[in-house]
């Protein structure tokens, strides 16, 4: 576990700055070292591919219209690796994720606009697998949510409520965490279960 959190550290470090970079022109260039820049059509920068030896390698980055940072996803030798992280247009971070070898594994932290955590998804390549915590704002506890191999094994609410699974089918947590967390602190909350 230290090991894996000294390597997360480390990666989380590593950044090829992408400002230092000359622009791509070739494909040459993006075997020496280059970055590739795409523009809205406005003008403004929405994306930032650094490359190294003809793959992507580095952070790449995409921009809100604004030009605040909407995602950032570090690449080594083309493949997703490390924490890849997006942002709300406030500038506050809505999540991150874990790459290992080009594929998500491990916890997903989901952030509301505020900054305060929504939701900790546990997943292996973005299907749902594991322990899923859904918070309040307040940052309390109110569902727990275990899946295996994408499907959903049971669910407790704090008040010790079970959900059936046709309560949680119309819910993918993954796609939009916002709307599953209010409709399923809507199904917890009610007041009639607690008379």
């Amino acid at each position: 576990m230290l090991l894996k959190s000294a390597f997360i550290a480390l990666f989380s470090l590593y950044n090829v700055d992408t400002t230092m970079l000359k622009e791509c022109k070739s494909e040459a260039d993006k075997i020496s070292g280059c970055v590739e820049r795409i523009y809205h059509s406005n003008g403004r920068l929405w994306m930032e591919k650094p490359y190294k030896n003809g793959k992507k390698e580095g952070v790449e980055r995409l921009y809100h219209g604004d030009m605040n940072i909407f995602v950032e996803m570090p690449f080594k030798n083309d493949k997703p690796e490390g924490i890849r992280r997006w942002y709300y247009r406030n500038g506050n971070i809505g999540g991150e994720a874990i790459y290992k070898n080009g594929k998500q594994e491990g916890v997903i932290k989901m952030y509301d606009e505020g900054g305060n955590l929504q939701a900790e998804v546990s997943a292996l390549n973005l299907i749902l697998h594991g322990d899923t915590k859904l918070y309040t704002e307040d940052g309390k506890l109110f569902i727990l949510i275990k899946a295996k191999n994408g499907k959903i094994i049971s669910s407790k609410c704090f008040n010790d409520k079970v959900l059936t699974n046709e309560e949680l089918s119309e819910y993918d947590i993954l796609k939009s965490a916002e709307k599953a967390i209010k409709s399923l602190q809507e199904i917890c909350f009610k007041e009639s279960d607690f008379r």
